[in-house]
């Protein structure tokens, strides 16, 4: 008689199967850049209203999302005006976030953990695109907060559980 499992076999012996974090499409990705780079507000809300659902939906919870935003909104407090004192520190800790963001959806376990996979790759590719010269860096990262800030709000909208 074949042995059945309440789940598929992972990769390892004993380990539960998990489904890989859905991934963003290129297509989103080119939305993305368009928001940071472009200043395109229509596109921020439409992208960011199916992301904070599709959060929802991979059971990432408010206190996950917020955790990160917690760290942008402190950069971005720091980085109160392109040429500030801080700028240039306040621009490596925004670059910084990309492996700090690689390690929340790490660390997460089960659907959670697919959910912060989920929003690592919205926001890696935002980040990448607030290169440029002092003033542009600046702005771009205001967009990039003003994005993620959307995320969070819709997320927050969508019943997302604490």
């Amino acid at each position: 008689m074949p042995q059945s499992y309440p789940h598929k076999p992972g990769p390892g012996a004993g380990q539960p199967y998990r489904e890989a974090a859905p991934q963003i499409s290129d297509e989103e990705r080119r939305k993305i850049k368009a928001i940071i780079e472009k200043d395109d507000p229509e596109t921020l809300v439409a992208l960011a209203k199916g992301v904070g659902d599709r959060l929802k939906e991979l059971e990432a919870t408010r206190s996950q999302v917020r955790n990160v935003f917690g760290t942008v909104r402190q950069i971005q407090m720091r980085w109160s005006q392109p040429d500030s004192p801080g700028s240039a520190a306040s621009y490596r800790d925004a670059v910084l976030l990309r492996p700090k963001l690689a390690y929340y959806a790490k660390k997460e376990k089960g659907n959670k953990g697919r959910g912060m996979q989920y929003l690592e790759s919205v926001l890696a590719p935002a980040l990448e695109s607030i290169q440029g010269d002092a003033t542009e860096r600046h702005q771009r990262f205001n967009r990039f907060a003003e994005f993620f800030e959307a995320i969070v709000a819709y997320h927050h909208a969508a019943g997302a559980k604490d």
